[in-house]
């Protein structure tokens, strides 16, 4: 009987082992989206807190040249794209109940507006001074219009003509470009943005300490956006490589 008892305890220990650490991956998964909701939440509310503080310095100064652009390309890369790229995300409690069809013409949209709003400020910026890109801060700027440039009208042709693309690369390969410049594009406006706060314009009109908030905001938001994107970047890379095996 001890000998039968025996073997039936043995028998029983994998399943219960099993059976824990199947509570326990189950528990750390639901740990790991609650930690993704809350960052994806502080990001929304940093996204509008810079949206809101920039609109209100932007009326104070009359909407005014540097003002002005200033307004345009941060409501541009730092507010519309940023919330374009995360349209997408699961975790995304703005766009998470929607279908994938909804979900990307939200996103075409608001990278669309977004990316036209950050070069009307670009191109505003350039017509008004006759010394341009001496900074390194106009130096990414251009290289960050340039790259807008091209990832609209990529964007428009996808999306009115989306056979000619077809005809020179595979689905997989058009969708691992788009996620690539499109990340690259928001880098570089985010970086952009980020040595716009260094600028004179900044400094006469901010407080040291609060460039030092916004400019640490700027970076989370970049950080906490980029998640998403980087995510479905690294899924495609992993299937093309598949794709290619």
């Amino acid at each position: 009987m001890s000998t039968q008892s025996a073997n039936v305890t043995n028998k029983n220990m994998p399943s219960a082992s099993n059976s824990t650490s199947g509570r326990n991956s189950s528990a750390a998964n639901i740990i790991w989206l609650q930690l993704q909701s809350l960052v994806n939440t502080i990001n929304h509310i940093l996204i509008g807190l810079i949206a809101l503080y920039i609109t209100i310095l932007g009326r104070s100064l009359d909407f005014q040249n540097t003002a002005m652009h200033a307004f345009l390309t941060i409501i541009g890369f730092n507010v519309l794209m940023a919330e374009g790229l995360m349209s997408h995300y699961p975790i995304n409690f703005v766009t998470n109940r929607f279908s994938h069809r909804t979900k990307s013409k939200i996103h075409g949209v608001l990278l669309m507006v977004g990316g036209s709003l950050a070069l009307l400020g670009s191109f505003g910026k350039i017509s008004q001074t006759e010394l341009h890109f001496s900074t390194l801060h106009g130096k990414i700027g251009l290289a960050a219009t340039f790259l807008c440039i091209a990832s609209i009208i990529g964007g428009l042709v996808n999306y009115f003509q989306p056979t000619l693309a077809l005809k020179v690369y595979t689905p997989a390969t058009i969708k691992y470009r788009h996620n690539f410049f499109g990340m690259v594009t928001f880098t570089l406006g985010m970086f952009t943005i980020y040595l716009g706060y260094r600028t004179k314009f900044a400094y006469k009109y901010m407080d040291p300490e609060f460039i030092a908030v916004i400019s640490l905001a700027t970076v989370l938001v970049y950080i906490f956006t980029m998640i998403g994107p980087l995510r479905s970047f690294l899924d495609k890379m992993r299937y093309r490589k598949q794709f290619r095996k």
